[in-house]
């Protein structure tokens, strides 16, 4: 029987009960109208937040109730089963044929969900879409193509914004990581491929701490920032022969050359300290001739940047590790 919700909004939460109204405030102010009825389902997936989310969520079902055109559905968890388990349970509770997918602190601007309906109303696509993030461009052709892995690492992790047909998932086999969304949207591409969506909305974070105060935050992204997660998603698919030694190869590069960026926030913030004990962690890993290397393409590509002695040092000390 075919679902007669077409996309399932799906926010995982914990305690983010002031973003997460502003995201229903957004979704009100353009989809509780008759042409969005029985086409969007909100989907909560509460990790037993402390603090007031159910309050919020409840106050939006009654509001939702006046007119009936937007489905809420919430789930609270009985206690907090981390990241993992509430992020790759969504998949199995929504009821649309497709799933967007969001965090609480990513706010699109005006018009996001007024375009995805264009782009997804009584359509047929399997294609994982890809609504564009403010601040990031979209895929560029580059490589023969070898850097779209690359690609969708960095932008599956963001969360926000990917838009998956609900009967195509079928990815079971999760690592331990704070990022079980990029080893799920790298599969789907690779089953499926990807499009990225030209729409005029983007989508803003609006969590505006500073990088060192994320580290200890509600998502306990630990020592090395959660970074080591991602490299072990692409050791396992490349383990699996899922992407060749070239994909491996510019996707690795691209994560440290993210890893050294936010070496470099965090210098800026003046937390030396942290700033210190992230690389040590980082640069942690078995392929330690690969990692060397990497790092020095990174210096050289930043040669004659400003940043230029920033990554000569961290290369010395990839050096003497």
């Amino acid at each position: 029987m075919q679902s007669k919700i077409t996309l399932s909004l799906a926010v995982p939460v914990y305690n983010g009960a002031d973003k997460l109204k502003k995201q229903f405030n957004r979704i009100f102010s353009e989809c509780d109208n008759k042409k969005f009825k029985n086409f969007i389902e909100v989907l909560i997936s509460d990790n037993a937040s402390t603090d007031d989310t159910r309050k919020v969520v409840s106050y939006f079902k009654k509001k939702s109730n006046k007119k009936k055109n937007i489905k809420i559905t919430y789930f609270r968890k009985k206690k907090n089963e981390g990241v993992l388990k509430n992020i790759i349970g969504l998949s199995k509770l929504v009821k649309g044929k497709y799933i967007l997918f969001s965090t609480d602190d990513d706010l699109p601007t005006k018009g996001y969900y007024k375009e995805i309906y264009s782009e997804i109303y009584n359509k047929n696509f399997k294609e994982m879409y890809i609504a564009p993030i403010h601040n990031s461009r979209q895929y560029y052709h580059s490589l023969f193509g070898k850097n779209i892995i690359s690609y969708i690492i960095s932008r599956g992790s963001i969360f926000s914004g990917i838009i998956l047909n609900t009967k195509c998932i079928k990815y079971k086999s999760y690592l331990k990581t704070l990022y079980p969304q990029v080893e799920l949207f790298l599969d789907y591409y690779i089953n499926h491929g990807m499009k990225d969506l030209s729409m005029n909305s983007k989508i803003n974070n609006i969590d505006s701490k500073k990088v060192h105060k994320k580290f200890d935050d509600r998502f306990q992204r630990g020592k090395d920032y959660a970074f080591l997660g991602r490299i072990n998603i692409l050791e396992k698919f490349l383990k699996k022969k899922k992407i060749d030694f070239f994909q491996f190869f510019i996707a690795f590069y691209h994560q440290y050359k993210w890893g050294l960026q936010i070496k470099f926030m965090l210098r800026q913030e003046k937390a030396f300290k942290l700033e210190n004990i992230f690389y040590k962690e980082i640069i942690k890993i078995e392929r330690k001739k690969l990692l060397t290397l990497i790092i020095f393409l990174i210096f050289i590509n930043n040669f004659f940047s400003k940043k230029m002695f920033f990554y000569l040092e961290a290369f010395k000390i990839k050096l003497l590790s």
